[in-house]
């Protein structure tokens, strides 16, 4: 097996784990079984400043778990394009027919 090939499969599973972590964290978090973040502290004991804390901690936690998964779907179709055999062609306009240029291998 050729190196491309071992760093492609590598960086595409690599993406699937930034893709799937995120969206267990999310599922565990919607179920109750863990708790939200406290990336903002809880001050106070007024009603509506817990809420708001409550709120931009589920924002900031949401946002961080799109990057994440956004950064997981970049690294994963990097992985794929390295894997998968690349070859580019060249229509000629005049023939209609397409003709190999060069292959990647």
């Amino acid at each position: 097996m050729k190196t491309e090939k071992i760093v492609g499969y590598s960086l595409l599973a690599i993406g699937l784990v930034l893709v799937v972590f995120p969206m267990w964290l999310a599922y565990s978090i919607l179920l109750g079984s863990r708790g939200l973040p406290q990336l903002v502290p809880i001050s106070g004991t007024d009603p509506t400043t817990i809420l708001y804390s409550s709120f931009i901690n589920g924002l900031l936690t949401f946002f961080m778990f799109i990057i994440v998964v956004w950064i997981g779907s970049i690294i994963s179709s990097r992985g794929v394009t390295l894997i998968r055999e690349v070859s580019l062609k060249v229509a000629r306009e005049s023939v209609n027919e397409e003709v190999p240029v060069v292959k990647k291998e």
